[in-house]
């Protein structure tokens, strides 16, 4: 590919930050279902009224603490299982009940982002803020341009004694596995030999020092809700000026949609609903997915290559062709595989549902620097790199131009 020029400059980019930089100072932190996150969404919406053909507020309900609750339970099982197996005999069926469900819990909710337990909890309103630019001629094909703003609560263990994340992450997740493990197994055993089964000394002694990294997993997620600069309010405000800058241009044949989605922090829910609310518009001609997520340091940007923990795959043409942008802009992107853990961000739901969808993200998760600002208190707007912001919208224009001029 021919070296590209964008018409993107810092200036653009500075004008993103002070978008966000606005939001903050305005509304603050923006948990889902609060006044604040409502009234941010307002804000957006207010920006796409004075640039898009169309806008949208697209309320729907969600089971907002249900995809993170596992984190509690595991702590609150643990010990509950515990003191079970101290007691032993038929104790111990109640032990493996707790433990299995708590595995149940983390796979369907954390690992497949499948809504398990969500009727079990409150439901809260979301809002997805939608703005429509039509093209100047017939439309042939869409690009939905994404940004989820509302913002996560805190995560202590990141928050905090940073670099050890992955270490008590890996400890707690282990010894809640072993102790399900072992709670089938003395089930088990309870069962063919009533008479004889003892629970090994050594082995309570070992769970119950356990506890020392189990009981401060209840507070893992923290009440307190992070100001979500990069995580991610700043995509948002990149998709918002993208939407100024392509105003004032005439796409041959591609309706850009801007889309800022709610709700991402509990599951990518809000994504999901505006999927299913608009699955037949966007199967009824090509439409592509570019998503932006964690937007932070120019050296930490990745092209995604797959969400959910690894197991939906991106499509990867549009991760070749946002490659071949990349360096033809000047930009050297590597491409990665989401990490088992690192969740997922909301062009997963794009992707599930047959949309050839991509993503980029910009921060090292590694965590090895010991300072990576999300999910904590302090995700500011000066955590924020403008040459980050300025290459995803300079690699995004291109690639809208680029789809455009295809067809």
């Amino acid at each position: 590919m021919k070296e590209l020029k964008s018409n993107i400059t810092m200036e653009h980019a500075k004008s993103a930050l002070n978008i966000t930089a606005e939001i903050i100072e305005e509304f603050g932190p923006r948990l889902t279902g609060t006044p604040a996150c409502k009234k941010a969404g307002e804000k957006l919406k207010s920006e796409l009224d004075k640039l898009c053909t169309k806008t949208a507020s697209e309320k729907f309900q969600c089971s907002r603490d249900a995809f993170l609750y596992f984190i509690r339970y595991f702590s609150i099982s643990y010990v509950g299982a515990f003191i079970c197996l101290i007691s032993g005999s038929n104790w111990t069926f109640l032990a493996a009940l707790l433990t299995s469900f708590g595995c149940i819990m983390a796979i369907c909710e954390f690992v497949f982002y499948k809504e398990f337990i969500d009727p079990f909890f409150k439901k809260t309103d979301g809002y997805n803020i939608s703005g429509t630019i039509e093209p100047s001629g017939e439309v042939q094909q869409s690009i939905i341009i994404s940004g989820h703003y509302d913002s996560p609560h805190v995560f202590r263990f990141l928050n905090n004694n940073q670099k050890l994340y992955k270490l008590r992450v890996i400890i707690t997740t282990g010894l809640y596995l072993l102790l399900t493990i072992f709670s089938l197994w003395a089930s088990y055993e309870w069962i063919i030999q009533p008479s004889t089964f003892k629970i090994n000394q050594e082995f309570i002694n070992f769970m119950g020092v356990g506890l020392i990294f189990m009981l401060p997993y209840f507070f893992f997620v923290s009440w307190d809700v992070s100001p979500g600069a990069g995580d991610n309010l700043i995509s948002a405000a990149i998709a918002v000026k993208l939407a100024d800058h392509f105003s004032t241009l005439n796409l041959n044949h591609t309706r850009l949609v801007i889309l800022c989605p709610d709700a991402e922090e509990s599951g990518l829910r809000g994504a999901r609903e505006y999927v299913k609310l608009h699955k037949e518009t966007l199967h009824s001609i090509p439409t592509y997915n570019f998503n932006m997520d964690s937007i932070y340091r120019l050296q930490d940007l990745r092209i995604l290559k797959s969400e959910i923990n690894g197991i939906v795959a991106l499509d990867e043409n549009l991760g070749n062709k946002c490659t071949e942008i990349a360096n033809s802009l000047g930009y050297i992107i590597p491409s990665m595989s989401m990490p088992f853990g690192g969740g997922s961000t909301d062009a997963a739901e794009f992707a599930k549902a047959g949309i050839p969808a991509l993503s980029i993200i910009g921060l090292d998760t590694t965590f090895t620097s010991g300072n990576v600002p999300y999910h904590t208190s302090f995700d500011t707007v000066d955590k924020i790199e403008p040459e980050a912001v300025l290459a995803c919208m300079q690699i995004a224009e291109q690639f809208i131009l680029g789809i455009d001029k295809q067809f």
